[in-house]
């Protein structure tokens, strides 16, 4: 096994051991085989170090092991979905399960997510309204997990993120359902019945066994904005506890990206940014913000994307400065879009 720093001259090498990046996450798997995006992004990872592997060590391990990582990753999810929808329905029948049966579901998949660094890539590629409301809960319970550990919160404090983030809209199962499936704009009347998911979701969740204080509160609170904007009470600043305003980040930037019956999400660059224009408006907690977006755009270096104008390019650089308009690659040029502020990133590519 030797080291070695991340560089053009490790090209086609097989790494020997996992690289993580400073908050612990899985950039590359051991025996990846290193190509011109893996050492971009371990360059913007600030990853100084590499271990690869001797060239006697099997070369043809490697595929077959990512493959499968993928692959096991997509059955994991996709189960996490359909347990998650029966709980949910259950809900929808009167009954109420308590914590622990969504524990028992959300947990795998909450400790896998922590360690891989490409889950997100992997679910802002698919496509499709099918069990919206499922997976945009599993969604926001990872997010707001996932930036309770780049805050540096406890282990007990990521898990109620994630447990909260899970649950925060489990009042839309008392809903109408056609108002909660409509495949048009919601009138004002239907909003209006729409916002009460809110304050159901919270008396619902105060008689689950097993919840504490902090769950029914982020299902009450996550529409609620630090200037006052939000509903339902119009709270402002320190009324909103931090828990809240990380799963309302979370919320926002799954639902941005995400299909909707109504509309097609968008790109998590785009989410980003809406997020940033939020922050600097004082809606969101621009800490949560700025720490968030910059991890997640990072996740996307050596992605392929595809322009507003049907262009498709590489994701090369993000920028300190503007982390949302990175610069890519299109064929042998190079575009800046900071320097092109017609053009942004709208989807990722599989």
């Amino acid at each position: 096994m030797a080291e070695a720093k991340p560089s053009r001259s490790i090209l086609g090498k097989t790494l020997a051991q996992d690289v993580y990046n400073q908050y612990g996450l899985l950039l590359l798997p051991a025996g990846a085989v290193l190509h011109e995006s893996d050492i971009r992004l371990l360059s913007a990872h600030q990853v100084e170090t590499v271990h690869l592997a001797e060239s006697e060590e099997d070369p043809a391990m490697p595929t077959p092991l990512i493959h499968w990582q993928e692959a096991e990753a997509a059955r994991q999810y996709m189960e996490a979905v359909k347990q998650t929808e029966h709980l949910f329905l259950q809900i929808a029948n009167g009954s109420i399960p308590p914590l622990h049966q969504f524990n028992e579901v959300f947990y795998p998949l909450l400790d896998d997510v922590l360690k891989r660094h490409g889950f997100l890539r992997f679910v802002y590629i698919k496509e499709g309204t099918e069990q919206y409301t499922y997976r945009h809960s599993l969604h926001v319970g990872i997010l707001s997990a996932l930036i309770g550990k780049l805050m540096g919160r406890s282990r007990e404090e990521i898990v109620r993120l994630g447990q909260a983030g899970l649950l925060h809209d489990v009042g839309k199962m008392l809903m109408p359902p056609d108002i909660l499936m409509k495949p048009t704009r919601l009138t004002d009347e239907e909003f209006a019945i729409m916002k009460q998911h809110a304050k159901l979701g919270e008396q619902l969740l105060r008689s689950m066994e097993g919840t504490d204080e902090i769950i029914p509160l982020c299902a009450l609170m996550h529409h609620e904005r630090l200037d006052g904007s939000g509903y339902p009470a119009g709270l402002t600043q320190a009324d909103i506890p931090l828990e809240c305003q990380i799963v309302s980040v979370a919320d926002v930037f799954d639902a941005i990206c995400s299909d909707r019956v109504y509309r097609k999400g968008t790109s998590p660059f785009e989410a980003s940014n809406v997020l940033w224009q939020s922050a600097c408006e004082g809606k969101l907690n621009p800490e949560i913000v700025t720490r968030f977006i910059h991890y997640v755009v990072m996740l996307y270096v050596g992605s392929r994307a595809c322009l507003n104008n049907g262009e498709q390019v590489e994701v090369v650089m993000i920028h300190t400065d503007e982390p949302m308009r990175p610069l890519v690659r299109r064929g042998d040029d190079y575009l800046d879009l900071r320097q092109h502020r017609s053009l942004h990133i709208q989807s990722i590519i599989a």
